[in-house]
């Protein structure tokens, strides 16, 4: 993190980046402006519009952005792949010498909340907040403040990610930072102060501007973040009167870096609360004035339409507007195969999907996440109900149907090399045995078609798949937006505000619009029971949008997510007599087989909690540089 002036007019040069301003060019399709001064970008309009959209793209893609996704670091998920580091997240080894933003290859960042990957994005937008500042060049009045509006959020944003990653961060707000100067870790609550004094900044500078254009940042955008920013900053992990049962916070010195140090609870929930109902007050949500639920028909459209609208749809604030963003900028080059030019947002279901369909599961979701999803009338699923257990996908809520994929789910058209197997595009992980002996393995299983790349937990993603994109190797190029803000985070952030602030009538009027929403009934629930149910549903509607990598730190809740082993469920079919199926015209029918499906542990990799990952750590490489950072706590 030491740079001096040399070094950094170098990096400067090689990170603002430069883009024609035809109707038809994707938002942040850039090249370097490597033959152009920083003083003369922000005496140009144009110049100073492109270094201003540059920053965009330490967003990469969230998490549309590669094979894994922060999910796999909780109970919600399990990653294919063992050597692209999801292991150290889960294990307990993870150390400073892991870096988020390379987990393994090139092809699996986790850049968007790494500190090394953000830090050049935070020292672009100092430099554009400066030059936007003293606007030299005389810009006018309305185009400095939606640029300056832009830089104000996007270095909250970034800063936001890293907080929550990591706790107090570095605040560098000048763009130079020179070799006298001490690198020292700022507090956590002088983080989170300077993160709404950007959005309140960017709140007021933005008003009107880029209403409609979601790619960018917009006044609704920011009043959303700032909801996150300080619903996460009341959490409990935060709370000293709560984070005491935290054992590496116990010894360690430096509690202000990774907690507030006072226990004024409930004036930083009545914080979160207002800015959640600030958001609230003037935006419109997807379907939240239904006064009795939804039929699970028009429930499960509601989910999907969330996740495959992108941005036309309310719900989406702010993201990676794919017909904008496209396929190609400086942080995804796309191409040749050999630069993994495939991987990007749009190849998520070639990333996620079943093998059966020449897919890669890279990241696929646990029995943990599944059973979390309730029976359609909203009670509790349980495997050690009978009903239940035998027949574990039926009558399930909508939304288990609108992101779960499972044995016998309807999917799009199968490839031609799996048709063979598969005549009437269901997801087939059992083992199913015919009368005559035959034992026809599913095709999306471990012996059926690309085996390598079957699903550990028999599981894949609906969400976030297009159902009408064909599929096949590297064809798979799906235009499905990636969503940062939804509205719907901010009324769940406005429900545990109220929920921990005793507003039970009132969280509950916002949850059951959620709920209405989702087919399910109102909510009779009241105390923990009630904090409990907001909880499950909270995991249950931002599945793999990296909430519950966050969620279960502030709730301290390690140990439920991650000190049990990951499972998955093992189905087995026999043929009834009489039945004339045979092992090529094989559909999921309980009219021809009797059906078993038994919860097992998944036999590779260790899940163990340990307190340090409350945090994660600084990388090695920083610490090297500037010796004045203090490590996180449990990495020393």
């Amino acid at each position: 993190m030491k740079f001096n002036n040399l070094l950094f007019k170098i990096c400067l040069v090689g990170f603002i980046s430069f883009t024609t301003f035809s109707c038809d060019d994707d938002f942040l399709e850039t090249q370097a402006l490597s033959e152009v001064s920083s003083e003369a970008v922000f005496n140009s309009p144009e110049l100073a519009d492109a270094a201003v959209r540059d920053l965009y793209q330490g967003t990469w893609a969230g998490p549309l952005s590669s094979t894994i996704t922060t999910d796999a670091f909780t109970d919600h998920a399990f990653h294919t792949y063992a050597d692209y580091g999801a292991p150290a997240m889960v294990d307990g080894s993870l150390n400073p010498e892991f870096n988020f933003g390379q987990l393994a290859y090139a092809i699996s960042p986790i850049n968007y909340i790494d500190w090394e990957s953000l830090y050049p994005f935070i020292r672009g937008s100092n430099l554009a907040i400066n030059a936007l500042t003293a606007n030299e060049a005389g810009l006018s009045e309305s185009e400095v403040n939606k640029l300056l509006g832009e830089s104000y959020f996007m270095r909250a944003y970034f800063y936001s990610q890293l907080v929550r990653n990591y706790g107090g961060v570095v605040l560098t707000l000048d763009p130079l930072v020179l070799d006298s100067e001490p690198l020292d870790r700022s507090s956590f609550e002088d983080s989170i102060k300077q993160i709404v004094s950007d959005l309140d900044m960017a709140i007021n500078l933005l008003g009107d501007s880029n209403a409609g254009n979601k790619a960018r940042a917009t006044k609704l955008a920011a009043l959303a973040l700032k909801s996150r920013i300080l619903t996460h900053a009341a959490s409990d992990l935060f709370n000293p009167s709560k984070n005491s049962v935290v054992s590496t916070l116990s010894s360690f010195q430096n509690k202000e870096l990774v907690s507030y140090t006072t226990d004024a609870t409930n004036a930083r929930w009545e914080a979160a609360k207002a800015a959640s109902k600030a958001f609230l007050d003037v935006a419109i949500g997807y379907n939240l004035d239904l006064t009795t639920p939804a039929s699970i028909e028009d429930a499960k459209q509601n989910y999907l339409d969330l996740s495959l609208q992108g941005e036309l749809n309310p719900d989406f604030l702010w993201g990676r507007i794919f017909k904008e963003f496209g396929y190609d900028s400086r942080t995804y080059k796309t191409g040749r195969p050999e630069d993994y030019g495939w991987y990007d947002p749009g190849f998520f279901a070639l990333l996620q999907g079943p093998n059966g369909y020449n897919q890669w599961a890279g990241t696929t979701p646990t029995e943990a996440l599944v059973s979390k999803y309730t029976m359609s009338d909203g009670t509790l699923f349980d495997w050690d109900n009978p009903v239940h257990s035998s027949d574990p996908y039926a009558n399930r809520e909508a939304r288990f149907y609108a992101t779960i994929l499972y044995d016998g789910a309807p999917h799009k058209p199968r490839p031609l090399n799996s048709v063979p197997y598969d005549q009437f595009n269901e997801i087939q992980t059992g083992e199913y045995t015919f009368n005559d002996g035959t034992v026809k393995f599913g095709v999306d299983t471990n012996k059926g078609q690309n085996p390598g790349s079957s699903s550990l937990t028999h599981y894949w993603y609906n969400k976030f798949t297009d159902p009408d994109t064909p599929t096949g190797y590297l064809s798979d190029n799906q235009f499905i937006s990636a969503p940062y803000l939804r509205h719907t985070e901010v009324l769940l952030n406005y429900v545990e505000a109220n929920l921990n602030l005793g507003n039970e009538q009132e969280a509950k009027s916002w949850l059951n619009k959620l709920r209405y929403r989702n087919g399910l009934p109102a909510v009779t629930e009241s105390g923990a029971a009630l904090v409990e149910l907001y909880k499950r549903e909270r995991d249950k509607e931002l599945v793999n949008e990296d909430s519950r990598f966050f969620d279960m730190r502030r709730w301290l809740e390690g140990p439920y997510s991650l000190n049990k082993q990951a499972q998955r469920v093992e189905v087995k079919g026999v043929q009834k007599p009489g039945s004339t199926m045979t092992p090529s015209t094989y559909r999921k029918s309980s009219s021809d087989f009797d059906y078993t499906y038994e919860p097992k542990d998944i036999i590779r990799e260790t899940r163990v909690w340990r307190d340090k990952k409350y945090f994660s750590p600084i990388p090695q490489t920083e610490i090297n540089k500037a010796p004045n950072l203090i490590q996180n706590p449990g990495y020393n």
